[in-house]
């Protein structure tokens, strides 16, 4: 997801800290990054971001730490036509909260192949029980949306050894929760798939995804025939069923990308992580935390 929308909902997490332009925090600094991370300002982004990790310093996990984190790693599934692969996956937990954040960066998005992003960053989010082993609640970010797995999502959940399970949506890499058809979002004016899903009021994600389908197999991708699209062999459009739009039964091995490239770092500061520790490639930043999760 690009636009308003998504800009939004990352400014309105970091103004969430309450942090003034000119103070020196970790949170001010966080703003002012995010603020030059979305407009590509890369130099200023990471100089801010520098500042925020000077201030209050990542830690490497301690031993229990990444068993909790292993324990708790996402089952990730795609659809057997997906294009893109899972070129990398990171961990941030958080130094006061059971809360861990898991970073997917997909090779790239079949609608924005102009949008100088060499990956689409995705993210999901587990909080955990007291004991490290057992799953309290979990959220999903989908286009601009952060989606809460209710009672379904937990119970899956439990059936897999405390290990959610993550849908992830062709060529677009919206992450949905077990039970994702039944939640409720709002579509907006700005998004590629407005033409065709209803704008401005409440529809469910099932809903939402019909329209995604219609618009990817009808209308195709944005920008197909972009040089950069056509150089990478990226499908115009998707040529299945609706069945196999949402048959989400092949994995993706984020817990071997973990345990083989060991990104993962004790923070409240997820993008500055990740930017100054964990990737050499340009991403675009996402909602750090579920609001009020922390």
């Amino acid at each position: 997801m690009r636009g308003l929308a998504c800009l939004a909902s990352v400014v309105a997490a970091a103004v969430s800290l309450g942090a003034a332009l000119d103070v020196d925090t970790p949170a001010a600094h966080n703003e002012r990054a995010l603020e030059h991370h979305l407009r590509r300002c890369l130099d200023d982004a990471s100089r801010e971001y520098d500042r925020v990790l000077e201030l209050d310093p990542p830690r490497e996990l301690r031993d229990d730490e990444w068993r909790v984190l292993e324990r708790l790693v996402p089952r990730v599934f795609v659809t057997t036509t997906e294009p893109f692969g899972l070129k990398d996956f990171a961990a941030v937990l958080h130094p006061a909260a059971r809360l861990v954040a898991f970073h997917f960066f997909w090779d790239d998005d079949v609608d924005f192949p102009d949008d100088n992003d060499p990956c689409d960053h995705e993210v999901a989010w587990i909080r955990y029980g007291p004991d490290g082993a057992s799953v309290e609640a979990m959220w999903t970010y989908f286009h601009g949306r952060i989606l809460s797995g209710g009672p379904a999502a937990l119970e899956d959940a439990r059936r897999h050894a405390m290990r959610a399970r993550v849908n992830v949506q062709w060529g677009k890499h919206g992450s949905l929760p077990v039970g994702w058809a039944r939640l409720r979002i709002e579509a907006h004016a700005d998004e590629a798939e407005a033409g065709f899903v209803p704008v401005g009021r409440p529809v469910t994600v099932g809903r939402y995804m019909q329209g995604a389908f219609r618009k990817l197999s009808t209308a195709g991708a944005r920008m197909a025939d972009h040089p950069l699209a056509r150089r990478g062999r990226w499908p115009s459009r998707f040529a299945g069923t609706w069945d196999e739009f949402v048959d989400f039964s092949r994995p993706a091995d984020a817990a071997a990308l973990l345990r083989d490239r060991r990104m993962a770092l004790v923070s409240r500061w997820n993008s500055a992580v990740i930017n100054r520790r964990f990737l050499t490639y340009n991403f675009r930043p996402k909602t750090e935390w579920p609001p009020g999760a922390e």
